[in-house]
């Protein structure tokens, strides 16, 4: 099973921006990734052109399950 944590941030011209962190541990906490989202926030980290990063909108971690299908 793979697991993507995607952040989901507003920027100062009020769209939404993801940013996606694959293979995403398993015990993530939510206090852990709003930790990490006001850290991106503060320092400017990701600042795409002039589109500063400015809320936190919210977090989601996805799983997929693969399986492999025998072709016979």
């Amino acid at each position: 099973m793979s697991r993507t944590l995607e952040m989901v941030f507003k920027n100062n011209q009020n769209k939404i921006v993801r940013i996606n962190i694959v293979n995403a541990k398993e015990n993530l906490t939510g206090a852990e990734v709003k930790a990490v989202m006001e850290k991106i926030i503060a320092e400017g980290i990701f600042i795409p052109g002039d589109q500063q990063l400015i809320e936190i909108d919210g977090a989601v971690v996805v799983s997929v399950n693969k399986e492999e299908l025998e072709l016979a």
